[in-house]
């Protein structure tokens, strides 16, 4: 019997179905009514069936989704190598020489335009998109780092070219009205570069003030034809259309031949001002002295596609690819290290169960990369951490479930029985923690730019894949096992007993340590000021050169030679050794000094070219700066309040309150401990910050889940119940850290710079969250209660026998 049809069917049927939207949306639909199905259910078999053709069916879409590997996982700029431009659309100028506002029709416009220029240029697969009102991102994978500088010329060119009048008496007037010594109507000065020859090979630059007409009389969309001199005579022929001769005649008509000149200026300066040598000019003239390599060509192609509004680099990433590569190299070592780790953690102490566990992993693991070759994400450098922050957070679901079945079996159930009761008792913690987590996964994505949005897409896809394997996958694969009697019983290590710990009798002594950390936290802030900020924030330059295991380069020359410098603001060399990938040298400056520093290393150290040391260059305009740090701040304002809100309607008030000022609590220490060790805050530690948040409030929903569960029946004092429920859940608060921890200081061990700075936030935050939910958040509602005399049991029978409401 051959099932080969069938086999050979199937693939091409979901390959359509990943492809095509439609065939997508009803394949989504069926999924959505097995859900359904799933959760309506209350017959166990009929779930286990439901279950198992929803996990087949997602796993074979996800595969499918994935091949082929090589065409569908692609690599985003940090990884392949290639550029990245952030462009500010500049206010234009109209008529009257007012600034007109920039609108979403006018960034759009230049997002089209910049399309066909760079496929005009020959720039492969230039990916380009919107970011607001008005900016455009420009990522263009493979571009090397010295085209990088001729591209960006590209992208600020507007090509907005204008024929203007030039003042009869510039030469006398033109300093003045710079100088604001002499206002004259009507007129505006503009810069104008020119070179002269001195009788010397070499042709001087020169440049001073001319002063124009305000109004253009001919513009650029009066252009019909523009043509290279493809001689090489650095000309372009100009040709207008109807409206623009009959402009060119009224301009030139009323001017003296031989002494009035017409400017032509290009985005903003004036490149030449002829003298007129006969009236009037007609529909067709030159623009000449465009000597450079491909400056004519450039010109007019540009001017063919003119974008109406100036362009401005906010944001360059230029990464060269043997940096690309030992990323790869840096993220996929370190990340397997921490999953193996995690991995064997989890399947030494939870044995069968964990195997189980580990299954649903890979499955969740599958699901991750399938949904975003699905939907076309590129894999970054921040979303390599996320998708093993997640793989790790993930585990997380497993041993609050674990534990509980733990209980379950002490309690003397049935295996069938007590894997019921664990799913059903750990759901609402589960669904709870996670979904804390994903606000502010989607806030980071809504939010963030692009080198955090990668970290943002694979955290909420992860997020998703994780409650779906943890919830569903494991429990349809231990329901087939119970069926067929291959489960008598559970055997796990119990490396955390029981404990009765008076956690809360120490509030007292913890307020002590936090006021002291939150003390030296704000304090190294008051220091430091903007040197606790990373360029992400502050605007700079960072140029990396992947030494590797080469003696280029040796860091106290370059030391040496950057210091004797004159320089805006002072540079700051460090250099990086990491156990995978060698050396790497960083340099932090300002912008205006980058090219400088590029030069002088290059012409200092020969080592450079030899060995091909290209740089990679990060820069960050500091209004972009500005702008980021207020979005941060806002997405971290904006995830507490959600959270809060999102907790006040789970569980009481002051239960909400407690875990807001213990989520503030842990930014404020997690932020202070990482610039006291060293580090400047940049976008990546905003996710991580995030994160943090997302995963501390987890902890402390778990424990506050316990806690408003034993309020339904005991009848001890709120500070006894508040002490049993951390107790009771503290080998799962150690055991997920632990987890956790694993995966993240892994990363920071072998992964790159990034990495070390994200997953140093990250092992901070862990920590912090973990004491928080234990000493802060639970202190801070037994305080509540104890000031408002409030008692949160829900049973009138609890409340009239409990011996005491606080304690």
């Amino acid at each position: 019997m051959s099932h080969s049809p069938l086999i050979a069917v199937l693939p091409a049927w979901l390959e359509k179905i990943t492809t095509d939207p439609l065939s997508l949306f009803f394949y989504g639909l069926l999924l959505l009514v097995l859900f359904g199905w799933y959760f309506a259910t209350e017959h166990e078999r009929r779930k286990r069936d439901v279950g198992t053709v929803l996990l087949v069916l997602i796993t074979l879409l996800c595969v499918v989704a994935l091949l082929p590997l090589e065409k569908k996982l692609k690599g985003a700029i940090d990884i392949q190598g290639g550029s990245s431009f952030t462009m500010q659309v500049q206010p234009r100028d109209d008529e009257s020489g007012n600034k007109v506002e920039v609108t979403q029709e006018d960034t759009d416009n230049a997002i089209t335009i910049m399309e066909k220029r760079l496929n005009e240029s020959g720039i492969a697969e230039p990916v380009i998109f919107r970011q607001g009102v008005d900016r455009f991102v420009v990522q263009m994978p493979g571009v090397k780092p010295e085209e990088a500088q001729s591209v960006r010329r590209k992208l600020e060119e507007a090509a907005k070219l204008e024929l203007r009048e030039v003042h009869p008496q510039s030469s006398m007037l033109a300093n003045q009205v710079a100088a604001g010594d002499h206002i004259e109507p009507g007129y505006k000065v503009f810069p104008y570069t020119y070179k002269i020859n001195e009788g010397t090979p070499e042709e001087k630059e020169m440049t001073e003030n001319i002063l124009l007409n305000r109004r253009p009389a001919v513009q650029g969309k009066d252009i019909v034809r523009a043509t290279p001199d493809f001689m090489g005579g650095g000309r372009v022929d100009i040709t207008l259309n109807g409206e623009g001769e009959d402009k060119m005649i009224a301009l030139t008509s009323p001017m003296k031949p031989g002494s009035d000149r017409i400017a032509i200026v290009l985005d903003g300066k004036c490149i030449s001002a002829p003298v007129v040598q006969s009236v009037p000019l007609g529909k067709q003239f030159q623009v000449t002295g465009l000597n450079a390599p491909g400056e004519a060509v450039s010109l007019a192609k540009n001017l063919m596609n003119p974008i109406n509004n100036p362009l401005k680099v906010d944001e360059e990433r230029t990464v060269s690819p043997t940096l690309g590569a030992a990323v790869v190299k840096q993220g996929v070592m370190s990340g397997l290290i921490g999953l193996a780790a995690t991995f064997l953690f989890i399947l030494t102490y939870y044995r069968f169960a964990g195997f189980v566990a580990l299954v649903g992993l890979v499955i969740n693991t599958v699901m991750l990369f399938g949904i975003m070759a699905m939907f076309g994400f590129a894999f970054s450098l921040p979303g390599i951490a996320g998708i093993v922050l997640t793989i790790g957070m993930a585990v997380d679901a497993n041993v609050l479930i674990y534990e509980r079945l733990r209980e379950e079996i002490a309690a003397g159930k049935s295996v069938k029985n007590a894997l019921a009761l664990a799913y059903e008792k750990a759901f609402t913690a589960i669904f709870d923690s996670n979904f804390t987590s994903l606000i502010t996964a989607l806030l980071l994505f809504w939010r963030a730019s692009g080198t955090v949005k990668g970290f943002a897409i694979t955290l909420t896809i992860g997020l998703v894949a994780s409650m779906f394997a943890s919830i569903l996958v494991t429990r349809v694969l231990f329901r087939w096992c119970v069926d067929k009697n291959m489960i008598k019983t559970f055997k796990f290590a119990n490396l955390i007993r029981p404990s009765n710990i008076d956690f809360l009798g120490k509030r007292g002594l913890a307020a002590v340590v936090s006021c002291g950390l939150l003390l030296a936290s704000v304090g190294v802030f008051l220091v430091k000021k903007d040197q606790a900020l990373g360029i992400d924030f502050t605007g700079g330059t960072i140029i990396t050169y992947n030494i590797g295991q080469s003696s280029a380069l040796p860091f106290t020359e370059v030391e040496k030679a950057i210091k004797g410098m004159s320089l805006s603001k002072a540079a700051v060399p460090l250099e990086e050794n990491n156990l995978l990938t060698g050396r790497l040298l960083t340099v932090r400056c300002d912008n205006n000094d980058a090219p400088a520093i590029e030069e002088l290393l290059a012409k200092t150290f020969p080592e450079i070219e030899k060995e091909q040391l290209q740089p990679s260059r990060e820069e960050v305009s500091a209004l972009l700066g500005k702008e980021f740090l207020m979005d941060s701040g806002v997405a971290l304002l904006m995830g507490m309040f959600l959270i809060f809100l999102y907790v006040s309607f789970r569980y009481r008030l002051s239960f909400a309150v407690g875990a807001i000022i213990a989520l503030f609590h842990d930014v404020i220490l997690s932020c202070g401990l990482v610039v006291i060790f060293g580090n400047q805050l940049s976008l990546i530690h905003i996710a991580a910050i995030l994160t943090i948040a997302g995963y501390s409030i987890n902890d402390t929903v778990i424990i506050f889940d316990r806690i408003r569960e034993t309020l339904r029946y005991s009848t001890k004092s709120l500070k006894e119940i508040m002490n049993e429920a951390i107790n009771a859940t503290l080998s799962r608060t150690v055991l997920t850290s632990g987890a956790t921890l694993f995966s993240v200081a892994a990363l920071y061990l072998f992964g790159g710079q990034s990495m070390q700075d994200f997953s140093l936030m990250i092992l901070i935050g862990i920590v912090v969250g973990t004491y928080s939910s234990i000493f802060v958040a639970s202190a801070l509602v037994l305080w509540w209660a104890k000031i408002t005399k409030a008692d949160y049991r829900e049973s009138e029978e609890t409340k009239a026998s409990a011996v005491e409401v606080v304690g």
